[in-house]
């Protein structure tokens, strides 16, 4: 079974996955294959479906083509037609055909059902009704395999990551090959990492409408969305859920907005200027009021309700987790209609409870951190982060094959805000976000306004691996060639005050960055400043870059892919450098600041930006087109459902590697030392009571016999060498 959750329109980019470039305000649409749970590669090209009509999948040169809309394709069986593979094989990768072509996976022995479409769980065996058969070897053997795929795909990709940011300090990395034509499939349901990057592939033929329950477009759509994160935390997975959930409820979609609630401990670590809220209720009260008072939005006038579930702040990745499954928050009167998850990865890696495809008819993840990047940065292990002393290798495989895991078992599509993100299972890069009408208010008057002191600043939450790390290294590296360059810092985080006392520790002749605490980036105090200087390459998409472009600033940005959509879109307002580059740094900055002050936007770039514009990219995104097959949606299979039940059975109450997952990503340390004394009382007695067992059954004449059973197979052998052999070629053998 092999299904293509998307398929190329436009011109590929060289990257890890598949080619998905942003598409201009358009979502871009790349390949992404789900494996077979009994093969470690799949075929590379669904061939003809049996009994079906054809679906061709073929190789084209890299060039820019009309949009087309997403698509779905599924092969079933295997009764393909071997003389089209063999075409394909040919076309894609020369005679000998590519390395998933070539390794053909065994048919099916039995079918998969289809899972529920929607409706309660109660218990995980209710999603594999039919299916609960023993692990045997082979499944053993296969999930073995999945997981080595899963670690050649991590290499795979980690060493495009390492090309395109240039991290191997003072080498050249060579090339990577884009015409080999080898390519990887992850097994448990991670996307395609072809090394023919440049070479798209194409779905010919007719194309068929959406399925029912993708169809977002529809007025009568119940939404509901999950977030990590809720105001007045200024970040970006708090303030970007709340504005789709305005903009979607303004259409007249009801909506439910489910965001975490923090105990006051927690809240103090991360709301600006000691913020704390005695209950839920309160902090909803603030967020209304920050609804009417910065976005112009009254949410009482809107079918928007809030929903709370119970989390905590974990220090050592600045970020927040569920203490529960999340799932039984919700109110049972809430329609389960369309599900948006803000970060699926980062709320399901430690989910242990209901799967979302059964709760829900359409399930969409929208990914806005690069975690690989984040929980390998150099200053969480210096601040404490407990995966510090694993390699950088092992963390990232680690987060690949979780992420990869928990977005194949509990996402329909998976968009990534840029190609950042490591490859996903059903994956659509498209930027999802607009910003408020007040930024662009802003920028409309901008022409009038008089400059400030200070032309440059950055705000981002206080954390070392939000950009200030960066920028802080890029300030004492140019030393003093920036030198009467002043920026003022906005922030507030865990790493204020270690920023604060590393600014105040550059040279006079340096830059110099003045801190100031968070605010909002519509505050009055912005206004005067021209230029927007974010060297961050941690963000996905940065909301900062966004919310500046609509005001009429200039960016200084390094070319990362995390910036492709402001290229493509804002390339004569943005201003790049090379990673690492200083001198390229000092250029761009002094080539932004000696522009001038703002200037409004034009027409149609305003548009770009707004949350409109950026609701019909989402709509667009999160279609599923079925070309072949029967099931309607990618949960349903079987790699999909295989993924869910592993991470089921994996986050269980003490399970070793669960642990492990916690340990590299959480920093939580293993007990290996109860573990061990655990297996001591259980299991060690056990063996040492086979182990006797086998010792008594075992005779002093064991050995002679096997020695004389080799002794008569060794003469077997020579007679029937005899017999092959005429004349001396029986005595010589």
């Amino acid at each position: 079974m092999v299904w293509s959750s998307t398929w190329q329109p436009a011109r590929a980019t060289p990257s890890a996955a598949m080619p998905s470039p942003a598409l201009g305000s358009g979502a871009a649409v790349p390949i992404a294959f789900l494996a077979p749970p009994w093969a470690p590669l799949a075929p590379a090209v669904a061939p003809l479906p049996a009994g079906g009509r054809p679906v061709a999948a073929l190789r084209g040169p890299t060039r820019r083509h009309r949009r087309l809309p997403t698509a779905l394709a599924m092969r079933e069986g295997d009764g393909a037609d071997s003389s089209l593979q063999r075409q394909h094989d040919d076309h894609s990768s020369g005679s000998g055909g590519s390395l998933g072509s070539r390794l053909q996976a065994p048919p099916s022995t039995t079918q998969a059902q289809p899972a529920v479409f929607a409706g309660e769980a109660n218990d995980v065996d209710d999603i594999f009704e039919g299916e609960e058969e023993p692990w045997s070897f082979q499944m053993f053997i296969s999930v073995i395999s999945g997981l080595i795929g899963s670690l050649l795909s991590a290499t795979a990709f980690s060493r495009q990551r390492e090309v395109s940011k240039g991290r191997v300090n003072g080498k050249s990395l060579p090339k990577v090959s884009l015409s080999n034509g080898a390519r990887i499939v992850q097994q448990l349901g991670g996307s395609l990492l072809d090394a023919e990057a440049r070479s798209p592939l194409f779905s010919l033929g007719p194309v068929p409408d959406c399925t029912e329950a993708s169809d977002l477009r529809r007025s009568d759509r119940h939404i509901t969305i999950i977030t990590t994160a809720a105001l007045p935390w200024l970040t970006g997975t708090a303030v970007n859920p709340l504005l789709r959930a305005l903009s979607l409820a303004q259409s007249g979609r009801p909506v439910v907005l489910v965001l975490p609630w923090l105990e006051e401990e927690d809240q103090l670590k991360v709301f600006p200027n000691q913020q704390t809220f005695d209950n839920s209720e309160a902090q909803e009260e603030a967020i209304e009021k920050w609804c009417r008072e910065r976005a112009k939005i009254d949410p009482a006038k809107l079918p928007l309700r809030f929903r709370w579930y119970r989390a905590k702040y974990v220090y050592n990745v600045r970020s927040i987790f569920p203490l529960g499954d999340v799932s039984t928050e919700l109110c049972h009167g809430d329609p389960k209609d369309v599900l948006i998850l803000e970060e699926p990865e980062h709320l399901c890696w430690y989910h242990h409870g209901q799967r979302w495809p059964t709760l829900f008819k359409h399930v969409i993840g929208i990914v806005h951190t690069n975690y690989q990047d984040y929980l390998i940065s150099k200053t969480i292990a210096d601040n404490g982060y407990g995966g510090g002393a694993w390699p950088d290798e092992l963390k990232e495989a680690s987060v690949f094959a979780a992420s990869t895991m928990v977005c194949s078992a509990y996402c329909d599509v998976n968009i990534k805000l840029s190609d950042t993100i490591m490859p996903l299972p059903n994956e659509v890069t498209c930027n999802v976000h607009g910003v408020r009408e007040e930024f662009l208010t802003i920028g409309n008057g901008c022409s009038d306004r008089k400059a400030g002191p200070v032309a440059a600043y950055y705000l981002g939450k206080a954390s070392f691996e939000k950009g200030w790390g960066e920028l802080l290294s890029l300030f004492e590296a140019a030393g003093d060639a920036l030198s009467g360059v002043q920026l003022d810092g906005y922030g507030s985080g865990a790493d204020q005050q270690r920023i604060i006392s590393r600014a105040d520790a550059l040279g006079a002749d340096h830059a110099r960055l003045n801190m100031h605490p968070g605010i909002d980036h519509a505050n009055e105090v912005i206004h005067p400043y021209s230029v927007l200087v974010n060297p961050s390459t941690t963000d996905v998409l940065c909301t900062v870059t966004v919310e500046a472009l609509a005001m009429g600033k200039r960016c200084v940005l390094a070319r990362h892919p995390s910036n492709n959509f402001f290229e493509e879109n804002f390339s004569e307002r943005c201003h790049f450098f090379t990673v690492g580059d200083t001198a390229g740094f000092v250029a761009a900055l002094r080539e932004a600041l000696a522009a001038g002050p703002a200037s409004t936007l034009p027409p149609e770039q305003r548009y770009t930006l707004t949350w409109e514009a950026a609701s019909e990219r989402l709509f667009s995104a999160a279609e599923v087109r079925v070309l072949s097959g029967r099931y309607q949606r990618p949960s349903e299979a079987a790699a999909s459902r295989l993924a869910y039940r592993l991470h089921y059975d994996v986050m269980q109450d003490k399970s070793v590697m669960a642990d492990l997952i916690k340990e590299a990503t959480l920093g939580e340390k293993t007990p290996w030392d109860e573990y061990l004394a655990e297996w001591r009382r259980t299991s060690l007695g056990k063996l040492r009571a086979q182990a006797k067992l086998v010792a008594k059954e075992i005779r002093p004449d064991h050995l002679q016999e096997h020695e004389g059973y080799l002794k008569e197979r060794v003469e077997e052998l020579k007679s029937a060498a005899s017999a092959l052999l005429p004349g001396d070629g029986g005595r010589k053998a």
